[in-house]
């Protein structure tokens, strides 16, 4: 079966031909399935950011090829504008390109700029404002007047209304506070569960990749350094940390009872290590 999106040996160098050369993606091939969550990770300068610009046409590869159904997003350059209503990105920090003077102006801005009718346009943009927790009395107010939080719940609304095949978010949770991210990373997965899209996930938080992500794709120096399930991405805990990465804190935990002899598996989340270790606890509640 065809892969939704793949990269096929990509590879883009910026500046090239000057001493400034600098190869930040290097033949790079990856399948990415319908209905995949992806989390991705990757050190400052690992060449993640490039890939996930590219998926988009964003940035255009040096060489290789980027296929979306099978198809070369670059066959023609015209049209290059359609694929990223297939490709939506979320770029870290969103909230700074609110402009209309409605929250819900702003998120019927994207479908809009697709040519559809005014009533797709409105039910659009209010089924994307439900999926991230926007109350309909705040739609009619002006994105300025919104917190922290509802402001980048706003900003990727305005993306998901455009229903893209895939969802690309860039460190989505980046500077919200613990209450705002619960809520965020709670409404991308009831997006992802309900509608079944394909999300790709860009974050440097281990705990948040691994509370939403099913697969975990890991950039260093340009290249693929893993890409598997999450679970068995994280359990390779030495592995990471030589290319500057952590597993979450709690398969860290994790790891150690499971070396001290304890009978636990690898775990991503709290509540995955709670359910193993209650029934290791004594009746009367002591300490392990």
């Amino acid at each position: 079966m065809t892969p939704l999106l793949e990269t096929k040996n990509v590879t883009c160098v910026y500046s090239p031909h000057t001493p400034f050369e600098k190869r930040a993606v290097d033949s790079v091939s990856i399948k990415i399935e319908k209905g995949d969550f992806i989390g991705v990770i990757g050190h400052t300068g690992s060449g993640k950011s490039t890939l996930i610009q590219m998926l988009n046409g964003l940035i255009r590869p040096t060489s290789g090829q980027v296929l979306l159904n099978g198809r070369d997003i670059w066959e023609n350059p015209k049209k290059i504008r359609a694929v990223r209503f297939k490709v939506g990105m979320v770029f870290q920090y969103p909230e700074d390109q609110l402009f209309e003077e409605t929250v819900l102006k702003d998120i019927m801005f994207g479908p809009r700029n697709m040519g559809l009718p005014d009533e797709e346009i409105e039910r659009r943009a209010r089924d994307a404002a439900h999926f991230v927790g926007l109350p309909d009395e705040l739609l009619e107010r002006s994105p300025f007047e919104l917190s922290g939080g509802e402001k980048r719940r706003a900003a990727i609304a305005g993306v998901i209304a455009m229903d893209p095949d895939v969802l690309i978010l860039d460190e989505p949770a980046a500077g919200l506070d613990p209450a705002g991210r619960d809520v965020l990373l709670s409404s991308i997965t009831s997006y992802h569960r309900t509608r079944g899209n394909t999300v790709l996930f860009v974050s440097h938080s281990m705990e948040d990749v691994a509370r939403v992500a099913d697969r975990v794709l890991v950039m260093n120096d340009a290249h693929v350094e893993m890409f598997g399930t999450t679970k068995e991405v994280f359990s390779q805990a030495g592995r990471l940390s030589q290319i500057g990465l952590q597993v979450p804190q709690i398969t860290q935990i994790m790891s150690i009872l499971k070396d001290e002899g304890y009978p636990v598996e690898t775990t991503l989340t709290l509540e995955e290590a709670v359910a193993q270790l209650l029934p290791l606890l004594p009746k009367g509640g002591d300490d392990l």
